[in-house]
């Protein structure tokens, strides 16, 4: 760790408020010899420096600015300004930069979401697998889940928000509540099949007997979070990204659940049986041969 020490040189007391003592100021030159200051050096006035500023032991410039939500968000300016405009400036002036306050903050936020979401995938697979003792079925629940995304992309261009860190976060939520009716549905599609079904017979059967529920779950959601989707305050900026993630969100997704993923399901089994056919078709030609 390195110490910093403020050093400040002071004529004395009486002497501070004379300019033309500053302009006598015996200073010693190379050879020996005293000169007046105002021989060697042109004094001027201005306003003095509030305060300098460092960061790590560095001499620091501290630039900050506004953004107007309305035309462009702090994300896409500072990762505009890092990667195009800064790099010039740097060169020509021997200079480094740093981020920090609330761009620091929402840097810190993405690198942690990309961990968690990553992780919180990983963990959605195995339990599902764990759950239904198939490495397939998870596969099509999941992609429930960028459906769900893509609904909240299209909330956000309809209702003119940009895409921010409170937008990521809702969509954790909006995961889980996606990925429950999904599970809702493949667990009486497991029930219907384990009775003997055929798996299309059980997937309409399923998909009927959950369509309800289904519905309204996502319906009473969405209506509950309406009001905040409108919300002016000055916690508009918290409020409203996470309304349209999740209203816009389920809204796309709970369609895509009853109709994309009892499709992908029968398609998947489909492909399963034609592997599970050629298999057996090319090892028993094989055999023969």
């Amino acid at each position: 760790h390195h110490n910093e020490i403020e050093v400040r040189v002071m004529l004395p007391e009486e002497q501070q408020d004379n300019l033309g003592e500053l302009q006598h100021f015996p200073i010693r030159t190379a050879s020996g010899d005293f000169v007046p200051l105002s021989g060697i050096a042109v004094l001027s006035s201005r306003r003095g420096i509030d305060i300098i500023r460092h960061s790590n032991t560095q001499l620091a410039v501290v630039v900050s600015a506004d953004v107007d939500e309305d035309v462009n968000n702090a994300i896409s300016i500072v990762q505009d300004i890092t990667t195009h405009r800064l790099a010039d400036i740097l060169h020509a002036h021997n200079l480094s930069f740093d981020l920090g306050g609330q761009t620091e903050q929402d840097q810190l936020l993405l690198g942690t979401l990309a961990l968690g979401g990553t992780l919180t995938l990983v963990l959605i697979y195995l339990i599902l697998t764990w759950v239904f003792s198939s490495y397939i079925w998870p596969l099509s629940i999941m992609m429930a889940i960028p459906f769900g995304f893509t609904g909240a992309i299209f909330g956000h261009w309809v209702m003119g928000w940009d895409l921010g860190a409170m937008s990521l976060l809702a969509f954790f939520s909006l995961t889980g509540i996606v990925v429950n009716d999904a599970i809702v549905l493949i667990s009486f599609l497991r029930r219907h099949i384990d009775r003997g079904h055929p798996l299309r017979a059980a997937l309409l059967a399923a998909t009927q007997a959950r369509f309800r529920a289904v519905i309204l779950t996502s319906l009473t959601t969405v209506a509950g979070l309406l009001p905040l989707m409108f919300e002016t305050s000055t916690l508009s900026m918290y409020m409203v990204p996470i309304a349209i993630t999740l209203c816009f969100g389920l809204t796309f997704a709970t369609g895509l659940v009853l109709i994309v993923i009892p499709t992908l399901i029968y398609w998947l089994e489909q492909v399963k049986q034609h592997v599970k056919f050629f298999k057996n078709h090319l090892i028993g030609s094989t055999q023969d041969a």
